[in-house]
Parts: structure tokens; sequence; C-alpha cells
């Protein structure tokens, strides 16, 4: 009898445990991952490693990915290959949110880390764009970020001598409508020139979110990019 009102008592206190998170936290980081190198495979993206991203193609990107604070090994693998092109500890943090972005040839791979804040949600919300390259044919360049339609010749780059593996630092959206609001344009141009190697046309600003603008090689030759929802 008393065995069995001991595992009562027992079985109850799991429950009110589990309750009560059983005194385990819920917070978590996230990092997010860009294959930047035009001439690798195609890789999975493996943390503490379980695959997390398969088959990944030079500028494809993976989703956040939640992650329990602390140090993560983070490797990407060639699909059919054993040896890692990045195989490194990433500290995470409660919290945090960074992009993990593998850039430059095979040959010459420099892992870059960007940590990704959150955009203002005051009253008058103030939304941040931060450009990077991941262009090995580009070189060095200037950045503009601008309202769609403005003349450059009456602009200022916010930026100078881009390249490979860098990046603008956020900057605020003077947007169409006012700074942080609206549409915005980016112009990547020859350093000290307005000739640009990329307009990206009108973008629009995602409610509450910071953007990236990931500035890359064309396999049509060129240059493209991609925007990235930061958080």
């Amino acid at each position: 009898m008393r065995r069995g009102v001991l595992l009562s008592i027992v079985f109850l206190f799991q429950i009110l445990s589990l309750a009560c998170g059983g005194g385990s936290s819920s917070n978590t980081g996230s990092l997010r991952f860009v294959q930047g190198s035009p001439d690798a495979p195609a890789v999975d993206l493996l943390i503490d490693g379980k695959t997390q991203t398969s088959d990944m193609l030079y500028a494809n990107s993976s989703d956040y990915i939640s992650l329990k604070p602390g140090s993560r090994h983070v490797q990407v693998v060639p699909v059919n290959g054993s040896t890692p092109l990045l195989d490194q500890t990433v500290s995470v943090g409660s919290g945090d949110f960074h992009t993990l972005l593998l850039t430059g040839p095979v040959a010459q791979l420099k892992p870059v880390l960007l940590t990704d804040t959150v955009a203002s949600t005051t009253t008058t919300p103030v939304n941040d764009v931060r450009v990077i390259s991941i262009s090995t044919q580009m070189g060095p360049a200037d950045v503009y970020i601008v309202a769609p339609g403005v003349n450059l010749a009456t602009a200022t780059p916010v930026f100078t001598n881009l390249t490979l593996s860098q990046d603008s630092g956020y900057q605020a959206i003077t947007g169409a409508t006012g700074v942080g609001t609206g549409s915005y344009q980016v112009f990547v141009t020859a350093p000290g020139t307005r000739n640009a190697y990329l307009s990206t046309g009108p973008l629009a600003v995602a409610s509450a979110k910071n953007q990236t603008v990931v500035i890359e090689d064309s396999p049509a030759g060129g240059f493209t990019f991609t925007v990235l929802q930061d958080q």
C-alpha cells in the first residue's frame, strides 16, 4: 500500500514538473546559412551531427534554425562526399539571430558570421537593410540605398569599396515615403562612379523586418541578388 502511495506521489510530481516546464528553459537562438561559394558542389548543412538542410547550391539559403544556446558544431559537407568544406564551432546565445555565409571559391573558402538585429517596432517602425557581397567576379564596389527613382547623381553611397565577403552594416532605409518606410532600391556601382554593376529595382519593406541583400554572380553572366528577411 505504501508503495502504491509513493508511486502516486511520484506520478503527480512528474505531471506538475511537466506543467511547470520541468525546470528547463525554452530559450533558443537561431542560425541561418547561405551557401556562397560559386564553385562548390551541392552541400548539406549539419549542426551537431544532424542534417538540417540538403542539396544546397550557390546562393541558396536555409531558413532560421532554432538551436539551444551554447557552442554548436556546424559542418558543411558535399552531398556526395565526407570531407567538410566548413567545420567549425559557432557560439549561439539565447535570443540571438545569426547568418553564417560560406564565401569565396573552394580553394579559398571563408566563413562569415553576421549578427541579425531586430527591426524597430515603435509607433513609427524603422526598417534597416544591409548589403553583403558573395560575388567573386564583381570586385570592389560602392553601395547606394535610395528611394526608387532617385537620381544617383544626387545620392551618396552608404558604403564604398565593398569587396567579397564584406557587408555594409545595417543602414536606415530612405524609402519613397520617408526614412524607414516604403520601398527602396539598391545600386552597386564601380568605385567612385555612378556606373551601375547592378540595380535591384524597387524592393518592398517587410513589416517589422530588417533585410539583407546578397549580391551574387549570375549563372548567365553579370550579377544578381537575393533578398533575405532578417528574423
